[in-house]
């Protein structure tokens, strides 16, 4: 065979190889759908760490109240109800309906809601001021054939949290847990 000839089936055999791969688009780290509450709450869960400031713990149980100050507390064990709340996974992209509320040009609130009653994170809602998260509100449910479970989780930054637990089973009453947490 000659030269050029050669060339030009090594050239369209190779146009023809690579014409046939499967073409990848570059790997690009693409923004959360939703708040980045996992990744908000551990910024909040370090701070927490470092500052430890002096709080005042309530914790009450089917109407008995117990108040204790402390000096310090694990915030990673405290604040990990909301951080397994986070509702960031590429699954559940069509799952939650976002609405945002503005003034003027600044996000005021932005609410998720569930649109799948299997999921436990059935609402997050955070809202704004002045470009900063000032309150985050979660209800997360669980039901199943032995137990209903509601939890309200309410995080405040500049004042502290509240978790609201309703636990109703098929062989016991309904009983409620609340633990407020403020920062002093």
């Amino acid at each position: 065979m000659n030269p050029p000839r050669l060339a030009l089936l090594v050239l369209i055999a190779s146009f023809l190889l690579h014409a046939c791969q499967e073409q990848t688009a570059p790997t690009v780290d693409q923004p959360d759908p939703f708040f980045d509450l996992k990744g908000y709450m551990e910024e909040q869960v370090e701070a927490l760490n470092q500052k430890q400031p002096k709080v005042r713990k309530t914790i009450l149980v089917d109407g008995q109240r117990e108040t204790k100050q402390f000096d310090s507390l694990d915030y990673r064990t405290e604040l990990k109800t909301f951080i397994n709340s986070d509702i960031n996974r590429k699954a559940w992209v069509e799952k939650y309906k976002a609405d945002s509320t503005f003034e003027g040009s600044f996000l005021k609130q932005v609410t998720y809601n569930s649109t799948a009653n299997d999921l436990k994170t059935q609402l997050l809602r955070v809202q704004y001021k002045d470009d900063k998260v000032s309150d985050i509100y979660i209800e997360n449910r669980t039901n199943n054939i032995v137990a209903d479970v509601r939890q309200d989780l309410h995080f405040q930054p500049q004042t502290g949290y509240r978790l609201l637990t309703t636990q109703e089973t098929v062989l016991s009453e309904a009983q409620e847990i609340e633990v407020e947490v403020e920062w002093q």
